[in-house]
């Protein structure tokens, strides 16, 4: 995966030639589609006490927004840390989204020190994601902090 998350970064890169929201939106498909471990991948951002889903690819959720304080999502944000569980249904702090979901993966998004948004993925697969996944993770949420930061509303 480092070689191919290499070339993963630098397509992503070449993503960033359009508006805030379609760029976001073109990232989650990219993800989605170059990995296919990757089941849903949303981007979730800080707006007070809430997070507000400003973008996402795969099937519609019903967490459009999550209250801080609720789900795995709070916790990423909540301690700045990245968040992989590998199996979310034996997690009393998930926020069941998908029944097919098994694992998640939340990466805070953080732009001049602060997280200020994350990178949330579902799989279907128990167990899915690697430290390789959260690093290629880790570097998507940088590329896509000076992005976020337009959209992030300061509490």
């Amino acid at each position: 995966m480092v070689h191919a998350g290499k070339e993963q970064i630098n397509e992503i890169i070449k993503l960033s030639q359009t508006n805030a929201e379609n760029y976001l939106k073109a990232v989650c498909s990219y993800l989605c589609e170059k990995n296919p471990k990757f089941n849903w991948t949303g981007v979730y951002i800080l707006n007070g006490q809430m997070l507000n889903l400003a973008a996402y690819h795969g099937e519609a959720t019903e967490h459009v927004s999550i209250k801080l304080g609720e789900g795995l999502c709070s916790l990423a944000i909540n301690e700045d840390r990245v968040v992989n569980e590998a199996d979310v249904k034996g997690n009393g702090k998930y926020l069941a989204c998908f029944i097919n979901t098994n694992s998640e993966l939340v990466v805070p998004v953080r732009y001049q020190g602060r997280a200020i948004g994350e990178i949330d993925i579902d799989s279907d697969t128990k167990g899915a994601f690697s430290k390789e996944d959260e690093d290629f993770v880790g570097l998507v949420a940088e590329l896509i902090a000076p992005v976020v930061s337009m959209l992030y509303v300061e509490s």
